[in-house]
């Protein structure tokens, strides 16, 4: 038997117990009735496995569109309201109309200003690539509410009740390892592949589209060194998944892939667990990969699905920035053109490596276009923060699709473990040429050193980190590594962070560390476009310093940089790029 399962959250419109007469004629003056939000429900813990099953969880902003007819109330159109998981939410504030008028609610999680205005239209989704995190497993979580029966509310009736589903495909993984098996799973990373990661929402009515994009891995886990219970959870958009590879786990020296015998269709709302039961040793290696229990808080879903697992290369992974750093005094980087006005002086970082990344690939890619007539470039790395090298072979180069080969590199001597940065630089006179960060590629083998890494994050041997990247403070400071000098209390502020992708919103803390401070304070604070806001501490002495993300109560999507500052005026202090990091 199939059972439906949904999660509710209370909206009750709530007037006080007992009115003053004051109060009695401020409702005869017809005015406004606010509109609180609230849930009974108690809260879930935090792991991927479990969230979300019966609420919305602690953090998780959620959207509500509020119509009179069909004209958004005040307010009312993709109001955002943030689960404090106690059964609470902050946010907006909405009122009923003064005129007495019917309100009609729906909403949907996780927030998102694309269904600004579009409650309905159908709004593109897409479920995260990395859901090895509550963050991004929350992310992908797809849901959608409306209140079961009438959907008409007025302050004279005022408690709305939304029921909010679960809208995506839901897959839970546990792994069995047998006796006879030498398989380690301790630090292994679990990816799901060969899905399409995009859908879409109609709100209005909780319509979901056809799955779209190109073919993704979506990683699920990665299991802790010591881990001894081997499970995992993410969310996919639902559609049919051909037979062939589904679930990939990455050891150190291999890969299992784990692979539908035949097509599998995933439909919305449902859950499906896979028990992925694994026995044998070296090229006997085998598995069964069958449907076992279902959950609960989903609808249950009781499709026969069966499949094995074999053993084969690891797969490529490719890692591109997402920005360059500023270049030197003799060069400028705006808008994907690089130009240099001298051979000096002109170097851009263009990978920046804080736990020695590069070994852990074997190519280098990188594309150019455009360069100016009589140019050419140079691009080389630097070792343990020391000069500048050229790459041997063919130091100076035209424009088009260069590639170096990372292995002769580390063969001929070079420890790529001790590589803190890959650089480019003009080397003629003056010149320009076209060059942005999707442009630069590194490629390697995934399990290979200490890389996980598939892509979009500098996060080094560690995916739960991000170290920052140091940009060109304001002209009131200047930054000589380790020491940060500012002259004004203003326009000194030095980007550490920098997003174009909405990263922040992967991360809970932000930990920096700084000392010799002299004449401080100092401030440390966020961009959301082109303002500041000093995080709530504001000033910093010297020492380690600890900033909760997810007490901002800001959506950390919008936020394009992390800034570094003084408050005195004039001052100095010693940080690196090392000290500052973001976690999850």
């Amino acid at each position: 038997m199939k059972k439906l399962s949904f999660f509710s959250l209370g909206l009750a419109l709530l007037t006080l117990a007992s009115c003053s007469q004051d109060d009695a004629e401020q409702q005869s003056m017809n005015q406004p009735t606010p509109i609180t939000f609230v849930s009974s429900v108690a809260q879930t813990r935090s792991a991927n496995t479990s969230l979300q099953k019966v609420q919305i969880a602690n953090g998780v902003e959620v959207g509500v569109f509020a119509k009179s007819g069909s004209a958004y109330i005040t307010n009312g159109d993709n109001a955002k309201l943030t689960a404090d998981g106690n059964g609470s939410f902050t946010g907006t504030q909405l009122y009923f109309p003064t005129d007495g008028s019917a309100v009609s609610v729906t909403a949907y999680a996780p927030y998102s200003t694309a269904f600004s205005g579009k409650d309905g239209e159908a709004v593109a989704f897409s479920v995260a690539a990395d859901q090895s995190s509550d963050a991004g497993y929350l992310k992908s979580d797809l849901l959608c509410g409306a209140p079961t029966g009438t959907n008409s509310f007025t302050k004279d009736n005022p408690t709305v009740a939304l029921n909010f589903a679960h809208k995506l495909s839901k897959l839970t993984i546990k792994f069995t390892l047998g006796d006879n098996t030498d398989v380690d799973l301790k630090g292994a990373v679990v990816n799901i592949v060969n899905t399409l990661p995009t859908t879409s929402l109609k709100v209005s009515d909780g319509t979901v589209g056809d799955a779209s994009g190109s073919a993704t891995t979506i990683k699920a886990v990665t299991f802790a060194s010591d881990a001894t219970t081997f499970l995992a959870s993410a969310v996919i958009v639902p559609q049919t998944v051909s037979a062939g590879s589904f679930i990939q786990v990455m050891l150190a020296d291999k890969m299992l892939d784990a692979k539908l015998n035949s097509a599998a269709t995933f439909a919305s709302g449902k859950a499906y667990t896979y028990n992925v039961n694994i026995s044998g040793s070296g090229a006997e290696t085998k598995a069964e990969i069958v449907l076992g229990s279902t959950v609960t808080d989903w609808v249950d879903d009781d499709t026969e699905l069966t499949g094995d697992v074999t053993e084969g290369e690891l797969p490529e992974v490719t890692y591109s920035p997402t920005s360059f750093s500023t270049p030197g005094g003799n060069a400028t980087y705006e808008n994907g053109l690089y130009t240099w006005t001298g051979s000096t002086n002109n170097l851009m970082t263009i990978v920046e490596f804080a736990a020695g990344e590069l070994a852990n690939y074997k190519t280098l890619e990188v594309t150019t276009s455009n360069m100016s007539e009589g140019a050419n470039w140079r691009m080389g790395y630097v070792l343990d923060g020391g000069s500048f090298t050229q790459f041997t072979g063919s130091p100076y180069y035209s424009a088009g699709k260069k590639t170096v080969d990372l292995t002769a590199l580390a063969a001929s001597g070079v420890d790529l473990s001790k590589v803190t940065k890959i650089q480019m630089g003009g080397n003629s006179g003056s010149g320009s040429i076209e060059i942005v960060p999707s442009g630069v590629v590194l490629k390697g083998n995934a399990g290979s050193g200490n890389n996980d890494n598939t892509g979009g994050d500098n996060t080094g041997g560690d995916s739960n980190t991000l170290t920052a990247t140091f940009g060109t403070p304001g002209s009131n400071a200047s930054y000589s590594a380790p020491t940060y000098t500012w002259t004004a209390g203003n326009n000194n502020l030095m980007s550490v962070f920098e997003f174009s992708n909405g990263e922040l919103a992967n991360y809970t803390t932000l930990t920096f560390t700084f000392s010799n401070l002299v004449d401080g304070p100092v401030r440390m604070g966020y961009y959301v476009g082109s303002d500041f806001t000093e995080f709530g501490n504001g000033y910093y002495s010297a020492g380690t310093k600890t900033v909760d993300l997810t007490a901002l109560g800001i959506d950390l999507a919008t936020v394009t940089k992390i800034a570094f500052g003084g408050r005195s005026n004039a001052g100095s202090c010693d940080i690196v790029a090392t000290d500052v990091i973001l976690s999850k």
